[in-house]
């Protein structure tokens, strides 16, 4: 399994080893850096200079040892900042003959159906990886240099599992590392992974068994010519046989699938019949007797199984499952499994191709437990997933509002719009009546009204119905039509409501020391979505911070549009960060709340069973009148007592707040428990006229219009100092807008 010699000298090798997850122990994984020990000591033992190695590890403590003693290697870890900086800038310097890339660690099937293999950062519910396609693809872009490696080989032991149906709709593609388009098509990439979509590799004894094989076979060759160069498409034939070899013996435990793309770009695979340890007790049985129906649907209909494994390539987005000539009615369900709407999708395609009516009512009532109440096929979840991941902020909100709309008495946990899709697509619906998901739907694209997007959307829901038949065109027209009469009549917004499209956010540390010293990072939300625009993660004064925010809304503010929204503490609420002077660079220097909207927001003491409370008062603040305000009496000192008010009024969008000084802090601690996401105060400690300034203040109109209202008072406080209104302040909390996720900050 040896070649013509080879310069070893002239061999570049990158292996990244992921153990330790931010994730915890839950996710923690003792192999990989066993696994990449391994193929270093043998690539050493080939001649390959240890200086020539870059070693990415993130291990387990226990296992640091196993790494120790590679002293001449690029160690770093395995973080995503690192992995960019080897693939995207050093690979760039190598003068090499052949690349070799090794990657073991975690991986997910992850958003727009990729492989994502995970960083070390990754963690419950925010799970981040590098698209493994991609990163093969980089090999042949000038992230490699021109003149340099002729060939590379890629080894992949990594999972792709599937995630469940909600976290597969809330999960973000993994990241595109290469940032060119392949050049170098002739550079030969020999490749082999250790998983299919829906798949985890396979470990034991502290080794991924599919490295195991690779390299047993690999260090016999090379015992027999230490010299020569391994023949890659006869060792990994040999560890195709070994594998099915291991099929027929008993207790030889767990078995990985094996992909390989060779140098000509040839595939081959093995795939064990997949371990359905992942299912319920009542979703195994589902699966045996769906495999018995899709067995007798298929006996002697050859060309239908053909079919329908074609059909089922583009819409899993997968390679078959097995040989072409090992498709059974068992490894097609399985083969199904690997997404969450597969089930659902194998059985249209079986309906397509002529299946019989009986036949398709048996499968349906036998995948109860494996559909679990989704309908939509792989296809239509796709297209939807980007549709609505390319909503904007302000329309995002709609969809969530349309959600409720049509889902009236539901309590919805997540806002996102595709997390809210899942929920919508399980909810029961009678045959004749438009599923709630179509429903919403079309009710944000009437929203959107000429919007590309919403002809985009109202297309996708055109075929959707056309798929389910008659009844369901005949209630897609009729909720047109409503939708239709309803905008018709609909009376022109002229108020000054601030939109979603336009916000400055500003995060505000507390202070880390008696000087006030503080950190912020700052993003900008616009029709594209949320952008990092600045980060001080070193504590400097707030004279500092106030130069950094001008310059920030010097560049992307709107004046008089643009909301700025400063995030803090409850205990930082008194701030007065409209006064925040800016224009320092200009003809006038004046205070932020004079040129545009600023209000304050606090996620402090919210908790997650009483998110449906701040949903519920925001929803009644989009349409509510500054009248619906509820006045807090100001001897109400205690948090209990306030609560209870509080609490007696549920169908408020928000409260006033007529305490000053130490009893406001009960309030505001009440109310934002509570679920209030309006809160009207006037800063400072003094009582005097407090009462006759919010009253002044608050002189009816629309709810929405009050932080472009109070934007006016400021500027009119700034031309006139005894002008009453300049210390009131406005909590403006929208829960559908949330603070992005923090920067990582070790990223180039």
């Amino acid at each position: 399994m040896m070649s013509r010699p080879h310069d070893w000298a002239r061999t570049h090798a990158v292996l990244v080893a992921v153990e330790a997850y931010a994730g915890g122990a839950d996710w923690d994984l003792s192999g990989p850096a066993n696994d990449a020990a391994r193929m270093m000591r043998w690539l050493l033992e080939r001649g390959v200079p240890g200086n020539r190695m870059h070693l990415l590890a993130s291990p387990l403590a226990e296992n640091e040892g196993l790494l120790a003693g590679f002293t001449e290697a690029h160690r770093s870890t395995a973080e995503r900042g690192e992995v960019r900086r080897v693939f995207r800038d050093e690979l760039r310097r190598i003068d090499v003959d052949w690349l070799w890339v090794y990657w073991a660690g975690h991986g997910i099937q992850s958003g727009g159906n990729r492989w994502s293999l995970l960083y070390p950062e990754s963690r419950t519910g925010d799970p981040l990886g590098v698209d493994a396609e991609n990163l093969v693809s980089l090999l042949r872009t000038t992230h490699l240099p021109v003149r340099g490696p002729g060939r590379a080989t890629v080894v992949i032991d990594a999972c792709r599992s599937a995630l469940s149906p909600r976290e597969h709709a809330q999960a973000q593609p993994p990241e595109t590392i290469a940032a060119h388009p392949e050049t170098h098509r002739t550079r030969q990439i020999f490749l082999m992974r250790a998983s299919r979509p829906g798949e985890a590799a396979k470990n034991r004894a502290g080794a991924g068994v599919f490295t195991s094989q690779l390299m047993d076979r690999l260090e016999a060759a090379s015992r027999r010519d230490a010299a020569a160069v391994p023949d890659l498409e006869q060792v990994s034939a040999a560890v195709l046989a070994d594998f099915r070899r291991l099929e027929t013996v008993a207790g030889a435990g767990p078995i990985p699938t094996f992909y390989v793309r060779d140098w000509h770009g040839n595939e081959s695979h093995y795939s064990h019949r997949p371990l359905l340890g992942r299912l319920t007790e009542l979703q195994t049985a589902d699966r045996d007797k769906l495999a018995l129906c899709v067995q007798a649907a298929l006996t002697a209909r050859t060309a239908v199984t053909t079919r329908v494994a074609a059909e089922l390539m583009g819409e899993l987005g997968s390679g078959l499952p097995c040989a072409p000539d090992e498709l059974e009615a068992g490894a097609i369900v399985d083969w199904s499994l690997t997404r969450p709407h597969g089930t659902v999708t194998l059985i249209h395609l079986l309906a397509s191709c002529g299946v019989s009516k009986a036949d398709i009512d048996a499968m349906r009532r036998n995948s109860l437990q494996l559909a679990r109440g989704r309908w939509l096929l792989c296809s239509e979840q796709d297209e939807l997933a980007r549709l609505l991941s390319s909503l904007p902020g302000d329309f995002a909100r709609a969809f969530a509002d349309a959600a409720r709309d049509e889902a009236l008495g539901v309590v919805f946990t997540d806002t996102e719009p595709k997390a809210l899709a899942s929920h919508l697509e399980e909810l029961p619906a009678d045959e004749r009546r438009l599923p709630r998901l179509l429903g919403a739907v079309e009710r944000v694209a009437a929203v959107m009204s000429s919007d590309p997007l919403a002809e985009q959307l109202r297309e996708w829901s055109q075929n959707c119905a056309l798929r389910l038949g008659e009844n369901m065109l005949a209630a897609l027209g009729s909720r047109r039509a409503e939708l239709a009469e309803r905008a018709a009549h609909a009376r022109p917004d002229t108020d000054d409501r601030i939109g979603t499209e336009d916000r400055v956010q500003i995060r505000l540390s507390r202070p880390v020391d008696p000087s006030g010293r503080r950190t912020c990072q700052i993003w900008t939300r616009t029709a594209a979505g949320a952008e990092s625009v600045r980060t001080q993660d070193v504590p400097v004064p707030l004279t500092d911070l106030q130069r950094i925010v001008d310059a920030v809304l010097t560049r992307h503010g709107r004046v008089h549009r643009t909301l700025v929204e400063f995030f803090v503490d409850a205990a930082d609420l008194d701030l007065d960060v409209h006064r925040w002077r800016i224009g320092a660079d200009g003809p006038v220097e004046r205070s932020i709340g004079t040129d545009f909207p600023v209000v304050l927001r606090c996620t402090e003491h919210r908790r997650h069973d009483q998110e449906h409370l701040w949903q519920r008062r925001w929803k009644r603040a989009a349409t509510a009148q500054v009248d619906d305000l509820h006045w807090l009496p100001a001897n109400l000192t205690t948090v209990k007592a306030v609560h209870g008010s509080v609490s007696a009024r549920e169908d408020a969008p928000g409260t006033v707040l007529t305490a000053a000084g130490a009893h406001r802090s009960a309030a505001i601690t009440a109310c934002l428990f509570g679920g209030v996401p309006v809160m009207v105060w006037r800063g400072g400690a003094e009582q005097g006229d407090l009462e006759n300034e919010l009253r002044s203040f608050l002189d009816g109109g629309p709810l929405g219009a009050l932080p472009a209202r109070l934007r006016r008072l400021r500027a009119a406080c700034d031309a006139d100092e005894q002008h009453s209104g300049g210390r009131l302040a406005l909590l403006w909390d929208d829960p559908e807008c949330p603070l992005p996720p923090g920067l990582d900050l070790s990223a180039p």
